[in-house]
């Protein structure tokens, strides 16, 4: 019996939480031929998300990068801010984490901008792009515009209740 979406994209997020990363990647990889043979675009999208973060998991982020544009293609297209915006800071964090930080700094501000108008339902997303900005922003030695970035991820981390993030933030502006 072939399995269902809902079926792959469990057993592969499980795997990953469980850090069986090949396991998530076949997973993932059925769902995307699954999703191609079916021409199922939204569940086409959501499989390459999670195929880039398996990838990415396992240390190949230009795969990872590879995976996350072709999702950022689909959702632009289906319309789906929320996802499209999860798409870019991700494919925004991988071209950090590989020292491309002007092609990265764009695509988070573009995620920024689409979780600004989601609203409060997007506060712990538009926490973390704003972290990737801060970065971004600290790699290029722009100090007072990370330092506002770091500002505002804090009180949106705070709201948020995400210790870790607080933590994070209080390091980087004691810096």
């Amino acid at each position: 019996m072939t399995e269902t979406f809902k079926e792959l994209f469990a057993r592969g997020y499980r795997a990953r939480s469980e850090n069986r990363l090949a396991e998530s990647r076949a997973a993932f990889l059925e769902a995307v031929r699954k999703a191609a043979v079916e021409a199922d675009r939204p569940s086409l999208a959501e499989a390459l998300c999670g195929l880039a973060q398996a990838e990415r998991g396992i240390g190949n982020p230009e795969a990872a990068g590879h995976h996350y544009a072709n999702a950022v293609v689909l959702y632009r297209e289906l319309g789906l801010p929320e996802r499209l915006a999860y798409a870019i800071r991700h494919e925004a964090d991988i071209l950090r984490e590989t020292c491309k930080a002007v092609e990265a700094e764009s695509l988070y501000l573009e995620a920024e901008k689409i979780y600004r108008q989601l609203g409060e339902q997007a506060a712990l997303d538009l926490a973390n792009t704003l972290r990737g900005l801060a970065l971004v922003n600290e790699l290029a030695a722009k100090i007072d515009a990370s330092k506002a970035f770091w500002q505002e991820a804090r009180e949106l981390y705070e709201r948020c209740k995400v210790k870790a993030g607080i933590k994070e933030c209080d390091e980087r502006l004691s810096q």
